[in-house]
């Protein structure tokens, strides 16, 4: 469920908390997660530094700024970034500092009225869902309390770049002479967001052709949420197009995920792109381990995955499901569905620089073009069609989806139910290679439909039946107040 404020409780969705400033994400809130989060860890017998930074929304840098005075007002030295940064930059110098905690103020890719916190444990990892359960419970024990008073120890804050282990994990994990010598073509959209100065500077020092736009500072984000969907790149479609690029790379608002466009100006769908890089990392840069996949992730990458002998573990959405699977060495490549990839011989953590770079690798090294690329992959494993939609989560539909919930499903739009799940939504496994997955976002107020096919005409029959589902449902319920 998204992370919301509902009177005093503060609930963690799959990729942090969020809300709308002014409404939910208030100074107040901030600061009671933050009292709730080192009371938790000290529960824990965690201490050192820790890390505080921020992305390019409106009152970021002031949220920031606040828990800096809050934590050393509890005698722990806090450190914060001189400039905005993307999230997997606090996630490398995490590990590279073995700090206790960081805290990252952003919405990533939600709409700019939003605002929203990360924390990631001292491997670089976003905080489990057992630590985030037990900090929610504790910030209900302090919200029925009268606010305490705090005093900043400026001694133990200091600021600092945060970014030399990171710059140099990308320095050392791409093969930059191949993409040198490819003369390959590069267009760059950070959308307004923390990738500025990062993907479009490192390829350039690298001398790779790259034209950018987008690169400054807006907290607006040109007016539209800082997401990598087709609409919000069109204006790197047609730098592609007029530029002639081979390709084009964009990252959402804080840098943890990726968007492609190819060299005849369409948008990659995130899933391609997973399955492609998924494919190259195991054919080509021989990586060896599991493949962790979120529920609403293609089934792609487990063809590529088993055809070089590597097994795949499923997750809940969510990326914070793969940090222990990281660590316990159970999985080296993680993906979820929304342009989240991690890699953990680079860092255990979703990176959307890294995957981006990663992709001008692939068609550096293969000497293909990106449709090229899926042609060879749909001919080696067959073809996958998949896509989300996304609907208003109101009252009404909440209620709908408690219905569909408790329905018994033996088919569904013609095919047989081989396995009917509910972990996370309603998936519904089918007969014919497909399945469809219904479930609240994490991280907004909206219902996701997912579905997924060998042919595109049943993809668009799943989703319909689908939205007729919910429709049949949401009709059937009253007495509600949206």
């Amino acid at each position: 469920m998204i992370a919301s404020v509902l009177g005093t409780m503060i609930r963690f969705g799959t990729s942090g908390w969020r809300g709308i400033v002014g409404e939910e994400f208030t100074f107040r809130n901030v600061r009671l997660v933050l009292e709730g989060t080192i009371t938790v860890l000290r529960r824990h017998r965690e201490s050192g530094e820790v890390l505080v930074s921020y992305d390019t929304r409106l009152l970021s840098e002031k949220f920031a700024r606040e828990a800096i005075d809050l934590i050393t007002h509890h005698g722990l030295p806090a450190v914060i970034s001189e400039r905005d940064l993307p999230s997997p930059c606090l996630a490398s110098a995490m590990r590279e500092r073995g700090a206790c905690l960081g805290v990252m103020f952003t919405a990533s890719h939600n709409p700019p009225e939003y605002n929203g916190l990360k924390l990631y444990t001292r491997h670089g990892t976003l905080a489990s869902r057992g630590l985030t359960d037990e900090i929610e419970a504790e910030v209900a024990r302090l919200a029925e309390q009268p606010e305490t008073f705090y005093v900043p120890r400026r001694e133990l804050a200091s600021a600092s770049p945060l970014t030399e282990g990171y710059l140099a994990s990308l320095e050392r994990d791409l093969d930059w002479e191949a993409i040198r010598r490819s003369h390959i073509v590069v267009a760059v959209d950070p959308l307004w967001g923390t990738a500025r100065e990062f993907l479009d500077r490192l390829l350039l020092a690298h001398g790779v052709p790259t034209h950018v736009l987008h690169t400054t500072k807006d907290p607006y984000f040109g007016g539209y949420s800082p997401e990598c969907t087709p609409n919000n790149l069109g204006g790197l479609r047609e730098k592609v197009r007029a530029t002639r690029a081979t390709l084009g790379l964009a990252t959402d608002g804080d840098g943890d995920r990726f968007g492609v466009v190819d060299e005849t100006c369409r948008v990659l769908a995130p899933n391609l792109s997973l399955a492609l890089l998924v494919e190259y990392l195991f054919t080509r840069r021989k990586v060896r381990g599991g493949v962790g996949r979120t529920i609403a992730t293609t089934r792609l990458v487990d063809r590529a995955a088993r055809a070089a002998g590597c097994d795949v573990v499923e997750t809940p959405v969510g990326f914070h499901h793969f940090g222990e699977l990281f660590i316990g060495g159970r999985i080296a490549v993680a993906t979820e569905e929304s342009a989240g990839l991690g890699v953990a011989s680079h860092l255990p953590e979703r990176d959307g620089i890294y995957a981006a770079l990663l992709v001008a690798e692939m068609v550096a090294v293969e000497g293909r073009t990106v449709r090229e690329l899926l042609q060879r992959m749909f001919a080696r494993y067959g073809p996958l069609f998949s896509r989300r939609i996304q609907l208003p989560l109101r009252e009404r539909i909440r209620v709908a989806m408690e219905k569909i919930l408790a329905r018994t499903y033996r088919t569904f739009a013609g095919s047989a139910v081989l396995h009917d799940r509910r972990e996370d939504g309603l998936l519904l496994e089918l007969e014919d290679d497909a399945w469809v997955l219904i479930r609240p976002a994490g991280t907004e107020p909206k219902l996701r439909l997912y579905a997924e096919s060998p042919s595109a005409n049943r993809l668009r029959v799943l989703l319909r039946e689908c939205r007729r589902l919910v429709r049949e449902a949401e009709e059937g319920v009253s007495n509600v107040r949206d």
